[in-house]
């Protein structure tokens, strides 16, 4: 599914479900406002339109939670305890774990102060050193980091509550994981996002 399609039947599914006309939802460190009349999401404060993946993105959270609201369980779990999760991990390795990795072999300091610093991530127990992060409200993501020795090889692990999977399908959940990775890289998220990500990521929303 292109991102176009998706987009648009996001768009509509929403307009059916929202008792509101507008919503603001805070993504990272980003805030954008969702104008479900005009279908348009908008960075702010520069009313900038968000590129077509994270307004995807931003749109399937938000229908979500009005279909089924969101209360962790404090469950957390990894990527292929998730439906169909073995299917998509060799692209979800490939796009977020290993350039994770890459960056944790090569600066392991710069990605912590990222993680910390710069999106707010809150240093808990597990591995070496390990992270938790807030993505979109009360949505938790753990990064548990192992550093690399004379021996082994760095490694990495995400995680994140059970109860993610009912308000974004196992395809959605790796595209978030990718847009995390994305961003803790520092790299600049909507200009990689003008990419067609249908291809980057092999599986599509």
């Amino acid at each position: 599914m292109t991102y176009e399609i998706a987009l648009n039947k996001a768009w509509d599914e929403i307009a059916a479900l929202a008792p509101s006309q507008k919503y603001t939802v805070k993504f990272l460190t980003d805030v954008y406002e969702v104008k479900i009349i005009d279908r348009i999401v908008l960075m702010k404060p520069s009313d900038a339109p968000a590129s077509e993946e994270i307004s995807v993105l931003i749109l399937r959270y938000l229908i979500g939670i009005l279909k089924h609201g969101y209360i962790q369980k404090g469950e957390w779990i990894s990527f292929k305890e998730l439906k169909g999760g073995p299917s998509y991990y060799p692209a979800y390795q490939k796009n977020t774990i290993k350039p994770i990795l890459k960056s944790l072999r090569e600066d392991p300091d710069s990605l912590i102060k990222n993680l910390t610093d710069r999106f707010g991530g809150k240093l808990v127990e597990g591995g070496d050193v390990s992270v938790e992060l807030v993505t979109f409200p009360d949505v938790r993501v753990k990064f548990i980091f192992w550093f690399a020795d004379k021996e082994l090889p760095p490694e990495v692990t995400i995680l994140f509550d059970r109860e993610l999977a009912k308000i974004f399908t196992t395809e959605e959940i790796a595209v978030l994981m990718f847009f995390l990775a994305i961003a803790l890289l520092d790299n600049s998220l909507e200009r990689v996002l003008k990419l067609n990500l249908t291809s980057t990521i092999e599986k599509g929303l």
